[in-house]
């Protein structure tokens, strides 16, 4: 019992010095300016700490808020942090104080304020966080993007150190790959690097990384519009979603040029091939702006013929080939069906040629005949006479589309 007790009190003798190593590990290298960081140079790198200065209110509050938190403390671990309040507008004089604060770091302008700009111990830029005020308690979810930015530009370094000792293709994978982290800046002339060590672009790493998203969407909208010709540009985006040397993000921009093609230029013949790419686009980061995005691309732009909704222009083909009604049907057993089409507005009327019942890739009944419906319709009941339970059943229609489309309707079908 004495010794139990003497332990416990020896450990609370102690705890409040353990607790001051622990604080005084957590306080942060903070210096005046990247000369004064040189005294002793941190092995995590340099952290560069931006803010309004006096122009945004909340800025520095929220900046002085991050690094109070011990997470944050913490996620920057043996880093070295200069403070630099930014000023509204820049001058010679504003832009004279920021080198005297940067030396030899490069400066580099947050999208939003307050943020931090990461460094590493080379003094090579290599990424920015920045601090949305919506964030202003994401304490733990900003420190996780610090600790993880510290541990890619580790790996990015250490793919640079061993890339030294390799030559040919080996060393272009090996300069690829550190080029290729998500949201870490690659370092400068690697593209060069690559192309002296692949001319042929073995590695595929050239063209992915000379891949301009924007450029390519933009000549390949102009020359569709240009050409009337957009087939053979769909097929070449489909050969560039299926080379593997794109990346993740590169592939899911593709999906959404090939569905923007589709929408401008496809038929109802290609709604499958849309939905398709709406669904992979999304799979690939469905957390992405474009994965996001997907679900309205489907609920606006994937629309199909359906019992539910009934036909509008958007939906109706360019042609006379059969347009499969999609949705559950009310079809099931042996009976007489009629499928009545009924105008509800447009300024044109629809004209059918004939409906046709499948079950499953089996033809079990049709009605051949020409009916109009609009303000007046004429013929517009189309009677399957079935013989037997439909298992798998398929409606498909036949429009006259030699005529203009505008025209919006229902579609019922009952058993009589």
């Amino acid at each position: 019992m004495k010794k139990t007790l003497a332990t416990i009190l020896m450990a609370a003798a102690m705890a409040p010095l353990a607790m001051a190593d622990n604080d005084k590990a957590a306080e942060l290298n903070i210096v005046e300016n990247y000369e004064a960081a040189q005294a002793n140079v941190p092995k995590d790198g340099y952290v560069v700490v931006l803010y309004a200065d006096g122009w945004d209110k909340y800025s520095e509050k929220l900046a002085k808020q991050f690094l109070k938190n011990k997470q944050i403390k913490k996620a920057f671990a043996d880093s070295v942090l200069i403070e630099m309040p930014v000023a509204n507008l820049s001058t010679e004089e504003t832009n004279k104080a920021r080198g005297a604060k940067l030396g030899k770091l490069r400066w580099e302008g947050p999208h939003t304020y307050p943020a931090f700009a990461l460094y590493d111990k080379s003094g090579r830029y290599y990424t920015t966080i920045c601090i949305p005020y919506e964030d202003r308690k994401a304490f733990s979810k900003i420190a996780n993007l610090i600790e993880e930015a510290h541990k890619a530009v580790d790996e990015q370094n250490a793919l640079l150190e061993k890339a030294k000792g390799e030559t040919g293709l080996a060393r272009a994978l090996t300069l690829g790959k550190a080029a290729s982290f998500k949201n870490i800046r690659r370092p400068d002339n690697i593209v060069k690097m690559i192309k002296e060590c692949d001319k042929d672009d073995k590695s595929g790493y050239i063209r992915s990384l000379e891949f301009n998203m924007y450029g390519y969407a933009e000549g390949t909208a102009k020359k569709a519009a240009e050409t009337g010709e957009w087939k053979p540009i769909l097929k070449e985006i489909e050969d560039k979603i299926a080379d593997k040397a794109y990346n993740d993000e590169q592939r899911q921009g593709l999906y959404a040029m090939a569905i923007g093609l589709l929408h401008r230029h496809g038929t109802m013949a290609e709604q499958k091939k849309l939905v398709k790419y709406i669904r992979s686009m999304k799979s690939i980061d469905p957390d992405s702006i474009l994965g996001v995005s997907a679900e309205h691309a489907q609920t606006i732009w994937a629309r199909q013929l359906s019992y539910a909704d009934g036909w509008s222009p958007a939906v109706l083909p360019l042609d006379e080939t059969p347009t499969e009604l999609a949705g559950p049907l009310p079809i099931k057993g042996a009976g007489t069906y009629e499928v009545t089409f009924t105008y509800s507005s447009g300024s044109h009327q629809l004209v059918v040629l004939g409906v046709q019942l499948f079950d499953g890739n089996k033809k079990v009944a049709e009605d051949m005949h020409r009916g109009t419906t609009g303000i007046k319709h004429n013929n517009n009941v189309y009677t399957l006479e079935v013989g037997a339970k439909v298992k798998d059943p398929h409606l498909k229609v036949i429009f006259d589309m030699k005529k203009d489309r505008q025209s919006n309707g229902t579609i019922k079908i009952e058993k009589k």
